[in-house]
């Protein structure tokens, strides 16, 4: 017959997201190998039809499933364009109606694809089978449809939404543009201001939104979708297809400014992104659609682009590592435990996402600072947290006091309750200790300010259960949150890497270079805002805590800066007191330079016989880029980090390392060995006690932990 046997793929070429048992249903494989189809192989071991075609009377169903999120992959693009061709062969066919078996439409191209050279047919082909249909093709979207799921909706003649959907182009994201007509289409439909912003930005639209953008025609219930893009798909006619709509008018006015918005700050693929949206207005629709593809495929070609997808797939695997099983515990109250900055931050954001909070306190005047600006509860009586599905402890860092308020709280609530501590540096398997059953406790550790740092680390200690770390990540991807695990260890993953990344640029301001000076030039490198102004944002009294706990044990011949705790001492804790490394007069948001803080740093230089040099900002980012390789070296090695990855992440998401370079170990692995060895023996030069683990760079060695940790994350090319 000539058949092509297209067997199941391999659970080993699918990224693991099937495992193939070859025991399924064999009239199932038998029928999609005689139509020269695919099928795929389920976790259950039946065997699953990418697309199935249905009918009602003379409509086409094509109903996209490939679990768990309908990624559109080489298989599943194949498979719509064998039932498109087939469809289009019925003589009296008078419409065609894709849609999902599941909770989305098309979540997105394959992002591992873009390694590669993409299989045939690409998204481009299928879009273009689509447009060439006799017949009015209608998606009927649920869920997401995000990249490449939203410009195969563009591609039909109408799009009808139930009221889950969501859609949104991310590719900017990951350092590219949409490649498979989104900036062409979308401008003729939605107008370039809105398309420019979508397409710039990356957001997600809900269906409202949507809506009244007109990328929906409409918006029903979900029990009435299928039956309402069926009723459009035969009813329609004729086609409506996006690409040969006319530009709508507008204002070049609205048009720059609607740019200027969208490219503040931007890295240069979304320049290109709103760029293409503008000349998508002034091409012809073939010529601007063959640019895109270009660009695009130019852009998911560089270092920029991959070191995105990296990370992309870095948090995909760090949340995968923390479930324990299928299915997740409800929660709905969560009670608060300190009122102060922090415990008022996390009291909004858990409220902000649905959940019933209340908020413990034993001074008045922060419980009222709580209450006064939210529907938020407060209470000074331990017993009304009784009923909390979950506690978490945001109260001072003093060891006592939160052993204290565990060991009152645990007799009062329920066997099922979850204990959390946001506690940054304390031993959590101390506060364990007084707990009747401590495997109900870990730590929930967010950053400052906690209501917008993307960032938390869910941290085992030597006692939680499975279930307990399995549920705080479950609320932390509630939240919103990028969630990595870490163990018990002092300051944990990212404060610890913070901890040495602080030293560094105190030693440079020791020799020489002053706090605006390093905070412009790691600015320069890409951080939002420079590392002195970050201590003055999350306050200087909470390093200077953990510096004085840890006085006794440092070793006397460790480099030591007295400058930041002749600030504290001096009452300058920051922003939150007006004054830390920079002045912030009248309660400013921007610090200033202060005088007195120059002549703080003078004396200090004086007193050790340090004569200040000029530092390049080259030398200050390599060595401050050094000292993070090393101190996430030192994680890794004690067991405090599961991957080099997941440092990676908590220095992207929690302190603003620069995404497009990977973070630290990434961007670190990009070095020849010879320019990792000198920066290396520099960042051992600084302190010979504190960066030990870089001893071998004296010798010209790279240290065997910290190669162990950068091929961990090396790109395959480099």
């Amino acid at each position: 017959m000539g058949i092509p046997l297209r067997l199941c793929t391999p659970a080993s070429q699918r990224r693991g997201q099937f495992a193939c048992e070859c025991d399924g249903d064999p009239l199932t494989k038998l029928n999609s190998l005689a139509r020269g189809r695919s099928a795929r192989c389920s976790t259950s071991g039946k065997y699953i039809m990418p697309v199935e075609t249905s009918w009602s009377g003379s409509t086409a169903i094509l109903t996209l499933n490939n679990p768990p999120m309908n990624t559109g992959d080489a298989i599943l693009r194949r498979d719509l364009r064998d039932a498109l061709l087939s469809a289009a062969a019925v003589a009296d066919l008078d419409g065609v109606v894709i849609e999902s078996s599941g909770r989305h439409f098309y979540a997105g191209s394959d992002i591992g694809e873009l390694d590669h050279p993409i299989e045939e047919p690409q998204l481009t082909a299928v879009i273009t089978l689509i447009e060439a249909m006799p017949v009015p093709v209608v998606a009927s979207i649920n869920g997401f449809a995000l990249g490449g799921g939203l410009e195969l909706a563009l591609a039909c003649d109408a799009r009808i939404g139930d009221t889950s959907a969501i859609v949104g182009f991310p590719e900017v994201t990951l350092g590219i543009i949409p490649g498979a007509g989104g900036t062409v289409r979308a401008g003729r439909l939605i107008g370039p201001a809105s398309a420019i912003d979508l397409v710039g930005s990356g957001r997600r639209v809900d269906a409202r939104e949507a809506k009244e953008l007109g990328i929906l025609d409409r918006v029903v219930e979900p029990r009435r979708l299928r039956d309402t893009a069926i009723e459009y798909a035969s009813t329609m006619g004729t086609k409506r297809r996006v690409r040969d709509l006319p530009v709508p008018a507008f204002d070049p006015a609205v048009i720059e400014d609607a740019a200027q918005r969208a490219a503040t700050r931007a890295r240069p693929n979304v320049l290109e992104a709103i760029a293409m949206v503008r000349r998508g207005l002034t091409l012809g629709p073939d010529e601007a659609l063959l640019e895109e593809r270009a660009i695009f495929d130019r852009l998911r070609r560089t270092d920029e682009a991959a070191n995105l997808r990296y990370l992309f797939f870095a948090k995909r695997t760090a949340v995968r590592s923390l479930r324990a099983s299928t299915s997740e515990r409800r929660i709905d109250r969560i009670a608060v435990a300190g009122a102060g900055t922090m415990g008022a931050a996390v009291a909004r954001l858990l409220n902000a996402c649905g959940f019933s909070v209340i908020v413990f306190d034993l001074n008045a005047t922060a419980l009222e600072r709580v209450g006064a600006t939210s529907a938020i509860v407060t209470t000074d009586r331990l017993q009304d947290l009784a009923d909390s599905d979950v506690v978490i402890d945001a109260i001072f860092e003093d060891m006592q006091v939160k052993r204290q308020f565990f060991t009152d709280l645990e007799p009062l609530v329920s066997d099922e309750a979850i204990f959390a501590s946001n506690t940054s540096y304390l031993d959590l398997d101390q506060i364990a200790s007084v707990l009747n059953r401590p495997e109900r406790f870990a730590g929930f550790h967010f950053f400052n300010p906690a209501d917008r740092n993307p960032l938390i680390e869910v941290v085992r200690t030597a006692s939680s259960s499975a279930e307990t770390i399995e549920v705080l990540a479950g609320l932390a991807r509630k939240l919103g949150k990028t969630v990595i695990p870490a163990r018990v260890g002092d300051g944990f993953v990212a404060n610890r890497v913070y901890a040495d990344y602080r030293c560094q640029v105190e030693f440079l301001m020791e020799e020489g270079a002053n706090p605006q000076e390093i905070d412009a030039a790691m600015r320069d490198f890409g951080l939002p805002i420079g590392p002195f102004a970050v201590g003055d944002m999350s306050g200087l009294d909470i390093a200077w805590a953990r510096r004085k706990r840890l006085a006794a044990t440092r070793d006397p011949l460790q480099r030591y800066v007295v400058v930041p705790d002749t600030l504290c001492e001096l009452g300058r804790f920051g922003k939150k007191t007006g004054a830390g490394w920079y002045s912030y007069a009248d309660g400013a948001a921007r610090g200033t330079p202060d005088s007195q803080v120059a002549a703080i740093i003078d004396a200090a230089r004086a007193e050790k016989g340090i004569t200040p040099r000029a530092i390049a900002a080259r030398d200050i980012q390599l060595r401050v880029l050094g000292s993070m390789v090393c101190a996430a070296a030192v994680v890794l090695r004690a067991g405090v980090a599961d991957r080099a990855s997941d440092i990676d992440i908590a220095l992207t998401e929690g302190f603003g390392f620069p995404r497009w370079l990977g973070g630290p170990l990434r961007y670190f692995s990009s070095f020849k060995d010879d320019d990792v060895v000198r920066v290396l023996k520099a960042v051992f030069e600084s302190d010979p006690i504190a960066f030990a683990i870089a001893e071998p760079a004296l010798l010209g060695e790279v240290p065997q932990d910290i190669r162990v940790a950068l091929d961990a994350v090396r790109a395959p090319n480099r």
